[in-house]
């Protein structure tokens, strides 16, 4: 059996291994995490404080943080607790009412057979997924993509990591973290802005799409197609 081409498959969470609708998706996490620090009449305003944290982390530039402590830094104040305090709070969220969201996502088709074939063929996996989620949050949607035993060596969780999608310094951080080259690496996933921004650092990347889906505009990607038809590329 020949080599494989890449060395290291960086592959998004999201809409590339779970089907996701991340709109719906956050539209009910804010008010269900929102519950957790507040009554019926500042729900509202509690959510909106988390969306602006969550913003404050994706836009997060000097790498001197990572972005959970931005997004603790900057909600706190707005609940009128620390930072640890927060982080307590989100510990016992994502032990108990995050298992809600579950109702809205689903392994993606092709998906196992993918991670396989790559494990197969001796590719190293990295859960390249942007980091706006604490890493308790990542291991449930792995879990609810079916994914929970992958050997990833690495996942890029709001606790390890300075900078989010599409910032240059997350694809950077990722080569540094594995040791790896950019052109050893190929960068998997669905979304044209934020994961093919991986190809302006070098990273070769595979949007990946689904059997039936109208065409994208996606001038960083290199190739595109279904996770069947990757598969049978490796």
């Amino acid at each position: 059996m020949p080599a494989p081409r890449f060395g290291a498959l960086l592959l998004d969470l999201d809409g590339t291994l779970l089907d996701v609708e991340m709109r719906s998706f956050l539209e009910a996490f804010f008010p269900l995490a929102a519950a957790r620090f507040g009554g019926p009449r500042e729900l509202d305003a509690i959510a909106g404080a988390l969306g602006a944290a969550a913003r404050a982390m994706a836009l997060a530039a000097d790498g001197a943080r990572t972005v959970d402590h931005v997004f603790l830094e900057s909600f706190a104040p707005a609940v009128d607790l620390t930072p640890d305090q927060v982080r307590a709070v989100f510990e016992e969220f994502h032990r108990e009412e995050f298992e809600q969201l579950r109702r809205l996502a689903r392994p993606a088709p092709g998906a196992r057979d993918f991670v396989e074939r790559a494990l197969a063929r001796g590719i190293e996996l990295v859960l390249a997924t942007n980091p706006l989620f604490f890493d308790a949050a990542i291991r449930a949607r792995l879990r609810w993509a079916g994914l929970e035993d992958v050997p990833f060596t690495l996942v890029t969780s709001a606790e390890l990591m300075r900078w989010a999608k599409p910032h240059p310094g997350y694809f950077t951080q990722i080569l540094e973290l594995t040791g790896r080259r950019a052109q050893e690496c190929l960068m998997v996933g669905d979304d044209p802005t934020m994961d093919m921004a991986a190809r302006r650092e070098g990273i070769a990347t595979w949007l990946a799409v689904r059997r039936g889906e109208a065409p994208r505009e996606a001038p960083l990607a290199d190739e595109r197609g279904t996770l069947d038809q990757l598969t049978q590329r490796l």
